[in-house]
């Protein structure tokens, strides 16, 4: 199909969306329809312009090239969940949020878009849906280590710090090297005040990641309640170094 008229369509279909929000509260779905060979052409190169955009960090640009595509195919799964990825990282999140829904309507049980969606919900600070999203996520794919990790981070948010502690542990059996779990599997056993574990996790990252103030930081406070003073000022220290 040549590209003029691919696009003379795209505005067509852009001022019927147009109409039917009119007086409404949101655009009513366009009714599925076959696509001819052309179509189908036009839409897997938008995808690829889409994808290339992404990856060229031209997120308005891709976010604009996916709308289009998606008023031509409504039900193209991959294009409405990396347009939720990017409205997301846009930090549109309830938009995010509205193409997830229906991408999961066309897919109930995707893993990947139950990932994101749960992410999402997490920065929403909405941290009991985040965590039933994510666990419908990790049923489908019960060996993948982040979304593993993301339950943990979810259960840690929502002060369920023994059962995080479950989950970080998963993650770092699926991915020993996720040396970062470390952090917050630190923090659960800080706020559950088992102190050993807390300072056993901390340097672990300190030794993979030398230059994390952070942990530096949480093993200063660590050892002080400890009464090693010496160990906690040269915790801090370091801390302040790396923090300059």
């Amino acid at each position: 199909m040549p590209v003029t008229e691919f696009k003379s369509r795209l505005k067509a279909l852009r001022k019927k969306l147009e109409e039917s929000v009119r007086g409404g509260n949101g655009p009513a779905p366009l009714p599925p329809r076959e696509l001819s060979a052309e179509e189908r052409s036009s839409v897997e190169a938008l995808f690829e312009q889409g994808k290339q955009f992404s990856r060229e960090g031209r997120v308005r640009e891709a976010i604009s090239v996916y709308q289009d595509l998606l008023l031509v195919d409504a039900h193209h799964l991959r294009a409405r969940n990396n347009l939720g990825c990017l409205l997301d990282q846009r930090g549109d999140h309830e938009l995010a949020l509205q193409e997830y829904r229906q991408a999961l309507e066309l897919s109930p049980g995707n893993w990947e878009v139950l990932h994101n969606m749960g992410g999402t919900l997490g920065t929403l600070g909405r941290f009991d849906e985040a965590i039933s999203v994510l666990e419908r996520a990790c049923e489908a794919q019960p060996e993948d280590p982040e979304i593993v990790y993301n339950l943990g981070m979810a259960q840690f948010q929502k002060g369920l710090y023994r059962d995080a502690v479950t989950f970080f542990r998963r993650a770092l059996e699926l991915a020993p090297d996720k040396t970062i779990v470390y952090l917050h599997l630190g923090q659960a056993y800080n706020h559950l005040r088992e102190k050993l574990l807390a300072i056993d996790a901390f340097e672990r990252v300190v030794a993979a990641y030398p230059n994390h103030p952070r942990a530096y930081s949480f093993l200063g406070v660590l050892y002080r309640s400890q009464g090693k003073v010496d160990e906690s000022r040269r915790m801090f220290e370091a801390a302040h170094q790396l923090s300059e």
